[in-house]
C-alpha cells in the first residue's frame, strides 16, 4: 500500500522507518527543510522508558494554582478564553485525581516499556547514531516529602514493570557514586530514584539520521518544505491532501502532526484533545564536566543530559496557545538550575543555544493511536513530553493496526477510539 505520513518528527518518522521495512511504499510530507525541524530538534534528550507519572497527578493539582501566578514556575496553566483549552484544562485537573493517575501511570508504563523493546530493535537493525547513552537515568530530590513520594511511585510501577526492577530509591551518597560530578553540584541532594532500563541521547539528530537510513535503505520519499493545508474527505475516505505544493492522493494517510494534529484533523470533524505544552531547552559545552548519565531535577522539573562534548537541559510546561517565540522568563529557570548542578560548564552567550517547541499533549498523558473514524486516516499524535521515549512503540503499534494484525501489547487508553 502507498501511505502518506504528514509530519516528520521523531513520531512521523519512526512510523515510516517502520512501515518501509515492513514493505509498504510511504511518503512523508514535512514543511520544515529538514527532519526532526520542531518538537524533536532540541527537547532533553531522555529516553525514560521508565518514566510513567503523568504531568495530571494529585501532587501537581496541589501545586498548580499557586504556580499560576509565577512566571518561571515548572508549569504555567493560566486561564484561557479559548474553548478549546478550557475544556483540556478541566480534563487535565480531572485526570490529577488519584484512581485515574494510577491508571494512566500503567498504560503510560506498559507502552514505555514496550517502547524501549522496539527502540533496541531499531537501533540495532539500521545503525542509527545519536550520542547515546545507556547508563539509566537518576531522578535528584532536594525534598524528603518529594523523595518520599517518588519512592512510593517506584514501588507501584516495580509492581507492573514484568517482574524486573526498573526504578530503585538511592541515597545521597549512592546518587553521587552513580554519578561522581555531582559532588561539584551546589544543591542539597536528600536522595535520589536511579531508573536503570532508562537512557540519554539526542533526538534531533536520532530523527535527521533514522529518516537518512529510510530514504536510502527503504526507498522512503520525503517531501521537506511542503505544508499541508487541508485534507479532503469523500464518501468517509480520504481521498486526497491539498499542500502548498499540489495534491497528493495515497491508499493511506497518517497524521503525525505533533500540536497541529488538532486544527487538520478539525476540518473533517475529528477533534483530539491535544493541546501546545511549550517547553525550552539550553545547550552549553559540558567544559570540565563530564557526566555519564543524564538526571532529571524534580524541584524544577528540568532534565540535564550529556551529549558528547555538550549538556542538554530542558524542562517547563507553559501554556501559550501555539507561540514559538523563546520567552526568556521561562528559559532563565533552566540555565539558573542547570548551574548549580554543573557549575564549571560553560554558560558564555557566545556558547549558549536556547530554543523552544510546543509539545503535543494530551489532558490524561497517553498519546492518541491508531485509526481514526475515517476508515483510511491514522493518528499517531500526543506524545507530550515522552515524544522520542514512546516513538518506537507507538510507531510499531500503528504499523500493525494498518497490516491488521493483532497488538503485541493492549492498546487500552492508548486507541484513537477512545476520543
Amino acid at each position: 500500500m502507498k501511505i502518506t505520513i504528514l509530519g516528520a518528527g521523531v513520531i512521523g518518522v519512526t512510523t515510516a522507518y517502520l512501515l518501509a521495512e515492513r514493505g509498504h511504499e510511504v511518503e512523508v510530507i514535512e514543511r520544515q527543510p529538514h527532519a526532526a525541524g520542531e518538537t524533536s530538534h532540541a527537547n532533553g534528550g531522555q529516553l525514560s522508558f521508565a518514566h510513567a507519572e503523568p504531568w495530571a497527578n494529585p501532587l501537581v493539582l496541589k501545586k498548580v494554582f499557586g504556580w499560576m501566578f509565577k512566571e518561571d514556575a515548572p508549569l504555567v496553566l493560566k486561564p484561557s478564553l479559548d474553548p478549546h483549552m478550557f475544556k483540556w484544562t478541566v480534563q487535565f485537573l480531572l485526570n490529577c485525581q488519584k484512581s485515574r493517575c494510577d491508571a494512566n501511570s500503567l498504560n503510560l508504563l506498559r507502552l514505555g516499556l514496550y517502547s524501549k523493546k522496539v527502540t533496541e530493535k531499531i537501533r540495532i537493525t539500521s545503525g542509527v547514531e545519536f550520542d547515546n547513552s545507556r547508563n539509566g537515568i537518576l531522578h535528584l530530590y532536594t525534598s524528603q516529602k518529594d523523595l518520599d513520594h517518588a519512592a512510593v511511585q517506584a514501588e507501584f510501577q516495580n509492581k507492573y514493570s514484568g517482574g524486573t526492577r526498573i526504578m530503585d530509591p538511592i541515597g545521597r551518597e549512592e546518587c553521587l557514586t552513580k554519578e561522581p560530578t555531582l559532588r561539584h553540584s551546589e544543591r542539597n541532594i536528600v536522595g535520589g530514584v536511579f531508573c536503570s532500563v532508562d537512557e540519554g541521547g539526542d533526538c534531533g539528530m536520532f530523527t535527521e539520521n533514522l529518516a537518512e537510513i529510510a530514504a536510502r535503505e527503504f526507498g522512503v520519499k520525503f517531501s521537506y518544505n511542503t505544508t499541508v493545508e487541508r485534507i479532503i474527505e469523500e464518501k468517509g475516505r480520504i481521498t486526497s491532501v491539498v499542500t502548498d505544493k499540489g495534491t497528493l492522493k495515497s491508499d493511506i494517510f497518517v497524521v503525525a502532526m505533533g500540536s497541529y494534529s488538532y486544527h487538520l484533523l478539525k476540518q473533517v470533524g475529528i477533534h483530539v484533545p491535544v493541546y501546545p505544552m511549550k517547553g525550552y531547552s539550553i545547550t552549553v559545552p559540558s567544559g570540565d564536566f563530564k557526566p555519564s548519565l543524564s538526571i532529571t531535577d524534580n524541584e524544577n522539573k528540568i532534565v540535564v543530559t550529556p551529549l558528547g562534548k555538550r549538556l542538554r537541559a530542558a524542562g517547563t510546561a507553559e501554556f501559550a496557545g501555539y507561540n514559538h517565540d523563546v520567552n526568556e522568563k521561562r528559559v532563565a529557570p533552566i540555565l539558573r538550575a542547570t548551574k548549580t548542578w554543573y557549575p564549571k560548564a560553560d554558560y558564555s552567550e557566545a556558547t549558549l543555544e536556547k530554543w523552544a517547541c510546543l509539545r503535543p499533549s494530551t489532558p490524561d498523558g497517553l498519546p492518541i493511536i491508531g485509526r481514526s473514524k475515517i476508515e483510511n486516516l491514522y493518528i499517531n499524535t500526543g506524545h507530550g513530553t515522552l515524544g522520542w521515549t514512546q516513538a518506537g512503540g507507538s510507531a510499531n503499534l500503528l504499523a500493525d493496526i494498518i497490516d491488521g494484525h493483532k497488538t503485541e501489547i493492549a492498546m487500552s487508553g492508548l486507541d484513537a477510539a477512545r476520543i
